[in-house]
């Protein structure tokens, strides 16, 4: 991180190429894994239909539902939410480097839901629906899903936090009825807005 960080001159700058690079490693050792234990890429169920791919944006709508009228009743009730000063410092971290933003979308906004839902939904999700069920695997995806975002960040805002566990639900519930292919769009489209709405304020 630090050695990058002196050849880019951007600490940030750093952190999202290594995003960009990392997350996709991390799928396909993953998924290399999964193979080996008799998960192999027609399980992970990639069915891409009109069907999978609308329910995948009722999906995102879903989210953004849940995710506005928690943070409507939390302000109103206790005051702004924490996490958003967490994205006003993520925006000032980038500090309107046209670079950075970019790297950062295709990063974030591309890279990181394809790869996770590769990850998460196609092989991990698939192994515990084989062998807890349909609805135990679901919920012990999700909840380890969360778990993982919870250590990576250093832990989260109740914002953050009720996100994240509606994502997660969401995406499980979506790889479970309509296949990977619904989740990951239903991702793609979730971090692309979120990540686009950090990227307009550090521009």
């Amino acid at each position: 991180m630090w050695i990058l960080a002196d050849i880019v001159g951007s600490a940030r700058g750093a952190d999202v190429i290594l995003l960009a690079v990392g997350f996709p490693l991390l799928a396909y050792l993953l998924a290399r894994w999964g193979m080996r234990r008799g998960i192999s890429p027609s399980d992970w169920d990639y069915d891409v239909s009109l069907r999978s791919i609308g329910l995948a944006l009722v999906g995102v709508v879903a989210f953004y539902v849940v995710v506005g009228a928690f943070t409507v009743g939390y302000t109103r009730f206790v005051g702004t939410p924490q996490s958003t000063a967490a994205s006003t410092a993520l925006a000032e971290s980038v500090d309107g480097t046209l670079w950075i933003v970019a790297v950062l979308f295709l990063a974030n906004g591309i890279v990181v839901p394809i790869t996770e839902e590769l990850a998460w939904r196609g092989v991990i999700q698939t192994a515990l629906m084989d062998s807890y069920g349909t609805y135990v695997g679901g919920i012990l995806t999700a909840v380890a899903f969360v778990g993982k975002h919870l250590v990576v960040d250093g832990g989260a805002s109740v914002l953050r936090l009720v996100s994240l566990v509606a994502l997660g639900f969401i995406l499980c519930a979506l790889r479970a009825r309509y296949g990977t292919a619904s989740s990951t769009v239903a991702h793609l489209v979730a971090n692309s807005i979120a990540t686009a709405s950090v990227a307009f304020i550090a521009l």
